[in-house]
């Protein structure tokens, strides 16, 4: 039997055009992932998490592997919270979305793991943090 779903404790009312955004954030960061574009990357992500992408595509880089993320589709997204603190505002959403996830061997193009022709369903918690009168960051990832 399932989990049942998340109650929200919204303390800041989220609108249509901040779920949009979360979607847009998803998608542009798998597309930098993929393409192993950290200043892409800048644009979606706190500080704190473009440094973790950052020492990940390291770690992938000096083992000779890039992990590609395509055909990106958010199938779910919910708010669990929301709050206004010390200027900004915080929201968590239980996102669940669809793509296909593989990595290759960046000598010889060879899937060494995930599946290039099969899309995966994920569920992950996503925060996501703005100063007032800005545009959504990424701040953090959990696992469902």
């Amino acid at each position: 039997m399932p989990p049942p779903p998340p109650v929200p404790a919204i303390g800041v009312q989220m609108q249509g055009q901040d779920l949009s955004a979360f979607e847009q954030i998803l998608t542009g960061i798998m597309d930098s992932w993929s393409k192993g574009d950290l200043t892409a990357l800048r644009r979606h992500l706190t500080p704190e998490m473009l440094s973790y992408y950052g020492e990940e595509m390291t770690e992938n880089q000096s083992r000779g592997i890039r992990n590609l993320v395509a055909d990106v589709q958010l199938v779910k997204g919910d708010v669990v919270e929301s709050w206004h603190e010390d200027g900004r505002t915080y929201c968590t959403a239980l996102l669940r979305w669809r793509a296909r996830d593989w990595t290759v061997d960046e000598n010889t193009g060879r899937v060494v793991s995930g599946d290039e022709h099969r899309p995966e369903e994920v569920q992950e918690l996503w925060t996501f943090v703005r100063a007032d009168g800005g545009r959504w960051l990424l701040s953090a990832i959990q696992q469902a």
